[in-house]
C-alpha cells in the first residue's frame, strides 16, 4: 500500500502503463547494473525522470493554492484584470491544457524525452513546483530524491495493480494526494 503522493500516482501509473516500466526498469538495470544510483545517474536516466515528470504534470502536488496579486492592470485572455486583483493559478488545469500538451488527459512521459515536443513547451506550462520567483526552493532535491527513490523500487519491484484496478481519485488538501491508498 502507497499513500503518499508523488511516489504513489507515479508508482500507480507505471503499474497501468507496464511497457513504461519495462522501458524504465531496463533504463535502470543497464546504467546502474546493480548498484545504489546516486545523484551522478541522473543524466544517464532520461526515460525514468520523464515517467516521474509526467507523473508529477497528471498529479501535481500543488494542483490549485498557487495565489498572486497583480502588481498592474494586465489583459489576460480578453479580460482586463484590474491591479491588486487576486488571480489563482491552477496547475491542475495548466498542465491539461491541449495547447500544451498533446493528448493532456495521457499518460505520455515521451513528451519529457521528444525534443520536438519538450521545446514546444512553453516556460510555465509544467509547474509541479510553481514557477518564476517563488518556485519550490526544493524542487531540484524533489526531483533528485524521487528519481533515487523510483530507480531503487524498480531495481527491486515491478508495479502491479490488483484485478480489478480501483481508480486513483485524488483528494485536494494542501497537497494532492490519492483519496485512498494505493494497492499495488
Amino acid at each position: 500500500r502507497i499513500a503518499c503522493a508523488p511516489t504513489a500516482t507515479g508508482a500507480w501509473l507505471m503499474a497501468r502503463h507496464p511497457e513504461a516500466t519495462q522501458r524504465a526498469q531496463a533504463e535502470v538495470d543497464q546504467v546502474l547494473q546493480g548498484r545504489t544510483p546516486t545523484a551522478d545517474d541522473l543524466p544517464a536516466l532520461p526515460w525514468l525522470t520523464a515517467t516521474l515528470k509526467e507523473a508529477l504534470r497528471l498529479y501535481p502536488p500543488i494542483a490549485a493554492l498557487m495565489n498572486r496579486r497583480t502588481t498592474a492592470p494586465i489583459q489576460l485572455g480578453g479580460w482586463t484584470v484590474p491591479a491588486g486583483a487576486m488571480l489563482r493559478v491552477t496547475p491542475w488545469v495548466i498542465h491539461r491544457d491541449p495547447r500544451w500538451f498533446v493528448r493532456p488527459e495521457a499518460f505520455r512521459p515521451q513528451r519529457f524525452v521528444d525534443a520536438a515536443e519538450a521545446e514546444a513547451m512553453p516556460r510555465g506550462a509544467w509547474m509541479p513546483f510553481g514557477t518564476g520567483p517563488r518556485v519550490c526552493i526544493g524542487q531540484h532535491f524533489a526531483m533528485l530524491e524521487i528519481t533515487l527513490l523510483g530507480a531503487m523500487l524498480l531495481q527491486r519491484f515491478t508495479p502491479v495493480l490488483p484485478q480489478p484496478a480501483p481508480a486513483c481519485t485524488p483528494a485536494l488538501n494542501v497537497t494532492l494526494r490519492p483519496k485512498e491508498p494505493l494497492n499495488l
